[in-house]
């Protein structure tokens, strides 16, 4: 199979943002560091590619640690500094290799057995580890018994030595050289102006880490945790500082966390941001740029100023110290038509894609980015021009062009584009998402959450984590607009012998709506359990009735309503336009009433932007049904005219 390139997404602000915070000459008032970068945005937003896109253009020149908060190797924060460290001790040109002393000297301390110890003899033995390792072999040795090796360590204090549970070629790039008594000595005054002697220092984060190990789920260990994990980053930190001075004239190291809005990620980011001590006026700050990236909004992910990272692009991020932002925030830009049309022109291998396939990929995604590429992989792979969405989403699921691999995680097993793009945009257990495909329905968030309560028609076990979702939401953000089409489609092919089916859904739904007075919610139902028939009577009452543009509202938010038939069949839009109105044959002569019908089949088709492309014929139909109904509407007779023009010049668009 050829390979299919790579979906480029608008990130360019983002990349020139990280580009500029890293500068040596970014201008840091006295006292002040880097802000932390923050980039937001749902699943299959690019935040992952960005990050990929950061990596690869600082590869072998800038030293960068990545770490991945939805991996449950970095819910320990001991773990991921050493990680992270490690990742940063690699040798580059101008930069050499980055030293951590004071993170080692802590995590080899961490490690010890010490119970058997008082106090005294506990400071005795950390002394004489700290001696032992001024020893030129203790490198060599200490590596050997993290591998394995027959030799030992031995540290003459009678004590059994824990092995250190980090990456091999991470403790080897730590370990490479003998600790300073500059990095020993840190441990008394810890850049705080403390006077402790650094051995206590290192006896109580050894009796912390001991307390958080020995009852883990006690009252006590939580805080412990926090201690050993706080003076942890104050290691890592103190150890940037202390780099030399070339370091401070370079482009700074980056650390790239993607998804810290996880548990995981959040603790580490506050742990992390919270260990930092003050600077004065004439200290020097880290040579680090914090890079993340996040789903939800950054509120709660640490305190202090807050700007939008365009302005550092543009230049307007504030000229006094009181300025100088905590955090910069930038949401990753949804695709807009002319990025979706370039996307699918670039992978097709037909030539220029037709501008209306392309329109109704953005139409369906909402340019959703993850969604338009896959869906334009699965275009690139049709040995002909695809003619709807529908289409597209039947296809196998596309293994070229990096899709797979970036999908894979919540792909995993998927047949379809349609069933990967479902795993991807809600990873969960087919019983959760049977809930959620219920929730779908719903029109507004009172449908929702008065749905959420059906416990006969939505599994009480996951009805909190529906309400939470919210599935019913068509005006979110592209990635929840994708995933309620999605769930939708999957309701539109349950049996009708399932309790929760399509027809039960939204007839009970209509009724819930009808107590309450909510007549485009009644109607929007009605129209859904294709009773196309009372619907267009209803209409055609209300014509003479109500204010033309109120009349028109009502008709476009009836008209939404989603079909069992539309989306899930590959017929063209003209032949199903005849069979939606051929079943809703109308027993009345009233020229009015079928005229309305014919409105309504035909903007249904239109409103679902996964049909068939040939929609010319549909703009036509609207164009004149609206000019022959305008008359019968007194109060509405302009609004109509003007409608119908509106629709007439969109008829020309899609021929």
């Amino acid at each position: 199979m050829a390979q299919k390139r790579q979906p480029v997404f608008d990130r360019q602000v983002a990349i020139r943002g990280a580009h500029a915070l890293i500068q040596p000459s970014w201008p840091l008032p006295p006292g002040r560091r880097r802000p932390v970068a923050v980039f937001e945005g749902g699943h299959g937003s690019g935040k992952t590619i960005l990050l990929d896109t950061i990596a690869a253009r600082v590869e072998q020149w800038v030293p960068y640690g990545r770490v991945d908060f939805t991996e449950t190797q970095y819910d320990d924060i001991p773990h991921t500094l050493s990680v992270l460290a490690g990742r940063l001790a690699r040798y580059r040109p101008r930069y050499r290799r980055l030293r951590f002393p004071r993170l080692l000297i802590a995590l080899l301390v961490l490690e010890q057995d010490l119970s058997l110890h008082d106090f005294e003899q506990a400071r005795k033995a950390v002394s004489q580890l700290l001696r032992e390792r001024r020893s030129g072999s203790w490198p060599q040795r200490f590596l050997a018994e993290i591998t394995g090796e027959p030799m030992e360590v031995d540290l003459r204090w009678g004590v059994m030595v824990s092995v250190l549970r980090l990456p091999l070629n991470t403790v080897a790039a730590l370990a490479g050289h003998t600790f300073t008594s500059r990095s020993q000595r840190w441990f008394g005054h810890r850049d705080r102006g403390l006077n402790d002697q650094a051995e206590d220092t290192l006896v109580e984060l050894n009796t912390w880490a001991r307390e958080a190990r020995e009852d883990p789920d006690g009252p006590r260990a939580r805080g412990a945790r926090d201690r050993v994990a706080g003076l942890l980053c104050e290691a890592f930190l103190a150890d940037l500082r202390d780099c030399p001075r070339r370091v401070h004239r370079l482009q700074t190291p980056l650390l790239l966390l993607d998804n810290v809005d996880t548990t995981s990620g959040r603790a580490f980011l506050r742990q992390f941001v919270e260990a930092a001590p003050p600077l004065a006026a004439e200290d020097r700050a880290e040579p680090l740029t914090v890079i993340a990236t996040c789903q939800d909004p950054t509120a709660g992910l640490g305190e202090g100023p807050v700007l939008p990272l365009e302005d550092v692009v543009r230049g307007s991020g504030g000229d006094s110290p009181g300025d100088h932002p905590a955090w910069l925030r930038y949401r990753l830009p949804d695709l807009d038509r002319g990025d979706v049309q370039t996307l699918m022109n670039s992978a097709s291998g037909h030539g220029r894609v037709d501008r209306r396939l392309a329109r109704l990929v953005h139409e369906f995604t909402a340019g959703h980015p993850a969604t338009a590429g896959l869906l334009t992989a699965a275009a690139a792979d049709l040995p002909h021009p695809a003619s709807s969405v529908s289409e597209l989403l039947r296809q196998p699921l596309p293994y070229a062009g990096g899709f797979r691999s970036a999908e894979a995680p919540g792909a995993a097993g998927a047949r379809t584009v349609e069933e990967g793009l479902l795993r991807l945009l809600l990873p969960a257990e087919d019983s959760k998402v049977d809930a959620f495909v219920s929730c779908s329905a719903a029109r507004t968030a009172a449908d929702g959450l008065w749905l959420s309560h059906q416990s006969d028609l939505v599994d009480a076990a996951w009805a909190d984590g529906v309400r939470r979702t919210a599935p019913w939401s068509p005006g979110g953000r592209a990635g929840e607009t994708v995933l309620r089409r999605l769930l939708l489609r999957r309701l539109a092919v349950r049996s009708p012998a399932d309790p929760a089916d399509w027809t039960t859904v939204h007839l009970r739904l209509r009724g819930f709506c009808r107590k309450n007075e909510d007549l485009a919610g009644e109607l929007y139902h009605r129209l859904a359990a294709d009773d196309l028939t009372t619907v267009a009577l209803e209409f055609a009452r209300l014509l003479p009735e109500m204010a033309g543009q109120d009349w028109l509202d009502l008709l476009q938010a009836a008209s939404e309503a989603p079909s069992r038939r539309i989306g899930r069949s590959l017929e063209q839009p003209y032949t199903l336009f005849h069979e939606l109105v051929d079943e809703a044959a109308v027993a009345s002569a009233d020229v009015t009433t079928t005229r309305i019908v014919h409105l309504l089949a035909a903007l249904r088709i239109v409103n679902d932007p996964s049909g068939g492309v040939a929609r010319e014929f549909l703009h036509t139909q609207i164009a004149g049904t609206l000019s022959a109904l305008a008359p019968h509407s007194p109060h509405g007779l302009v609004v109509l005219h003007r409608a119908a023009a509106e629709y007439e010049q969109q008829a020309q668009w899609w021929t």
